[in-house]
């Protein structure tokens, strides 16, 4: 794999040892880089002298670190703000004192999921959640804070490092062989590692501004939970359901369904359909690589 153009950058990955920010770590070290990989407890992103300590001294700081419990922000809105929003503006407006780049994860769920085709980037955002308000206010501060910076929305993402809907899916199967599983939320699963490479991929091409991505196609949970369980062999029966039936305490949006053509119109690499992507992860589980 060649050398990236990033490997003579100071870069900065915060939450860089969570699912994303292992995947964004690994990448670049793959493709000759030394980022430097900052999380709790070392590293606080609600501290301001942590946050001005990274901006004085990279050149590209990646956001991965966040408050990410949905439903536990309905409880703890000042936690989740201060974490999604109020820290996210902050290291914006230190980032441009200093001249470094803010690459920054958001979410589908700043949408409240009722539109009747997929999402562009300037459709309005109209959170149901604590969490996805949270996340929206995150957005709107780096972009007002003066700095150049990227945002890219993420969706459904799993990954080798850390529990998420897929492993959960697989535990709860082999236990009770039956699963009830939404049949009415539509997305796309999307691999990290995949994320990884398009986080590189415009970075070296220095883009800007605000970016839908996920995986090629979209599907229902039940449909990806019964897709998981063909590729893995695993005798279990997902049986579908509505997301009524599951009252939480934060709502979450029926259509997550992201429209990817304006990234798509700047990678240099097509986009990877969810299945081919699931499926070669399913296989590196399968044969413990992850």
């Amino acid at each position: 794999m060649a050398i990236s153009p990033l490997a003579d950058k100071r870069v900065a990955i915060l939450g860089g040892r969570g699912m994303l920010g292992t995947a964004v770590s690994n990448a670049l070290s793959c493709r000759g880089a030394r980022p430097r990989v900052l999380d709790l407890p070392e590293f606080d992103l609600c501290r301001e002298e942590h946050l001005a300590a990274v901006a004085r001294s990279s050149q590209i700081v990646i956001n991965c670190a966040a408050y990410t419990n949905v439903d536990r922000a309905e409880a703890e809105p000042e936690r989740a703000c201060a974490v999604n929003a109020t820290a996210v503006g902050n290291l914006g407006y230190l980032a441009s004192k200093h001249g470094a780049l803010v690459l920054h994860v958001s979410t589908d769920f700043v949408f409240d999921g009722a539109l009747d085709r997929p999402y562009r980037e300037l459709d309005e955002a109209r959170p149901v959640s604590v969490y996805g308000a949270s996340k929206l206010g995150g957005e709107a501060a780096l972009a007002q804070s003066g700095c150049e910076h990227l945002i890219v929305r993420l969706q459904w993402t799993y990954g080798d490092a850390g529990v998420h809907f897929i492993t959960k899916c697989v535990r709860r199967a082999r236990e009770n062989r039956e699963l009830r599983v939404v049949s009415d939320q539509i997305g796309s699963p999307t691999w990290t590692r995949d994320v990884a490479a398009v986080f590189i991929d415009l970075l070296e091409t220095r883009q800007a501004g605000l970016f839908h991505y996920a995986a090629r196609g979209y599907a229902s949970r039940a449909e990806v939970a019964e897709f998981a369980f063909r590729c893995l062999g695993v005798d279990g029966c997902v049986v579908p359901c509505r997301t009524a039936e599951f009252p939480t305490p934060a709502r979450r949006p029926l259509n997550s369904r992201f429209d990817c053509e304006k990234i798509d119109a700047v990678l240099r690499c097509p986009r990877p359909g969810w299945q081919d992507s699931l499926r070669e992860y399913l296989n590196q589980m399968r044969k413990g690589a992850v």
